[in-house]
């Protein structure tokens, strides 16, 4: 009895889906893993910001609280807010290599970059399923092929 296969493109296509799960399975748990870790008041106010559940922690010195109220506000509000630029950096850094964005964050992601390697991604998974749907048509058409020429006990082609 032959092997079934659906071909050297379909475990291609396969290996490829893996890889690029691989991929982003690493990214997600780069991104869930980095925290954003911001400071002030000369480190009497810190804080921490991670993708699950934004900011996470606010630590106060008890010298802070000897500023005035509008300062304090002031002060957390710039430790929470560079605890939410270093956790964007640390995420960005994650997802350099799948998307090429670039280190330099002045220079800021290209989105046609961005795009492209999700079109890159798209394309290559929909040429894939074509040519599965093309693989699984023509084994269709032989399992056919095999059942119409069957020549055992019992079918309509067969000694009886």
């Amino acid at each position: 009895m032959a092997e079934f296969s659906l071909g050297p493109d379909f475990e291609r296509f396969q290996r490829d889906m893996q890889e690029q799960m691989g991929d982003l399975t690493k990214m997600k748990e780069a991104i869930e893993a980095a925290v954003g870790r911001g400071e002030a008041a000369d480190g009497r106010v810190v804080a921490e910001y991670r993708s699950e559940g934004g900011l996470t922690r606010l630590d106060l010195d008890p010298r802070a609280m000897r500023l005035s109220s509008a300062e304090l506000s002031e002060e957390i509000r710039t430790a929470v807010n560079a605890a939410a630029q270093d956790f964007q950096k640390k995420a960005r850094e994650a997802s350099t290599s799948m998307f090429n964005v670039p280190d330099d964050p002045s220079k800021g992601m290209d989105p046609a970059k961005a795009l492209a390697s999700l079109d890159k991604i798209a394309n290559g998974f929909a040429g894939q399923m074509r040519t599965l749907a093309h693989e699984l048509g023509v084994q269709q058409q032989r399992a056919k092929e095999a059942m119409d020429n069957y020549k055992g006990p019992g079918s309509p082609n067969g000694p009886r």
